[in-house]
């Protein structure tokens, strides 16, 4: 197996003094039958930061993203949130959200209902519910619309509500699956920054999965692309102020490069 580049490395290991890692993906593959789907990837992500996935239909991105959320198992290596193996734990006992590309709202439901859903799962009482549910609404903005059912809402809305409801549980880590996929192309300027303001704000950490590069680079801090068969073969990495990234690129013959990462 070729060795990354160590300016490869640094950048997918998200080496910093400063910040803790939250998140360690630690030689993680996942076979369907004989056909790999994600491919020996390490990758550690910061407390705070805002990481994509970004790569094609195929790539393993969104196979990666399930094993985090718990929804898939890896075949081989290790899943460490906050220094606990979180690779057997089942999807409910993970402290993970997840927002879909569908947002997954109840149509029956209000707004205000929507958000409160998980928590009255958990049970917690209802003062603490209802004390949620107002943080959310304006948080997102969404307050005078905390009665309204999903269908009396635009895109953008919906987006905000299904960010609230993932919010609401105050997860560790949250997963975005092509955060702008339901929007059209006029909105998703603007909900991009929008939503890297609601997480920058909350200071979760986040991992997104998308195939628009514009996107993964207006929101993310770091950048792993994933190729065929689930193989991160380059990273770019900036700050959170934005500015024209700066990328490398590991050896083109490599098999799987981010398996060196530390």
């Amino acid at each position: 197996m070729a060795v990354a580049s160590s300016a490869y490395k640094k950048a997918l290991s998200g080496e910093s003094k400063n910040k803790q890692v939250l998140l360690k993906i630690d030689r993680v593959t996942k076979k369907f039958d004989e056909t790999v789907a994600v491919d020996d990837v390490s990758v550690s992500i910061h407390q705070g930061e805002i990481f994509a996935l970004l790569g094609g239909s195929g790539s393993g991105k969104s196979t990666l993203l399930r094993m985090l959320a718990g929804f898939e198992r890896p075949t081989e290596g290790r899943i460490f949130l906050d220094g606990q193996d979180i690779t057997d734990l089942p999807p409910y006992e993970r402290p993970i959200n997840m927002m879909f590309q569908s947002y997954a709202l109840f149509p029956h439901m209000s707004v205000e209902q929507n958000i409160a859903f998980g928590l009255r799962q958990d049970g917690l009482a209802k003062a603490e519910i209802d004390e949620r549910v107002k943080e959310m609404l304006g948080l997102v903005q969404m307050t005078q619309y905390a009665k309204r059912k999903p269908h009396q809402l635009s895109g953008g809305q919906r987006q905000r509500v299904a960010l609230a409801r993932s919010l609401a549980k105050r997860p560790k880590l949250l997963l975005l699956d092509e955060p702008m996929g339901a929007l059209d192309k006029k909105l998703r300027s603007q909900m991009q920054l929008e939503l890297v303001q609601i997480i920058e704000r909350v200071g979760v950490t986040c991992v997104m999965v998308t195939h628009d590069q514009e996107e993964a680079m207006t929101m993310a801090e770091r950048i792993a692309i994933m190729h065929q068969a689930g193989s991160p073969r380059s990273a770019a990495r900036w700050t959170s102020t934005r500015p024209r990234p700066a990328a490398w690129s590991a050896n083109s013959s490599a098999t799987s490069t981010c398996s060196t990462a530390s």
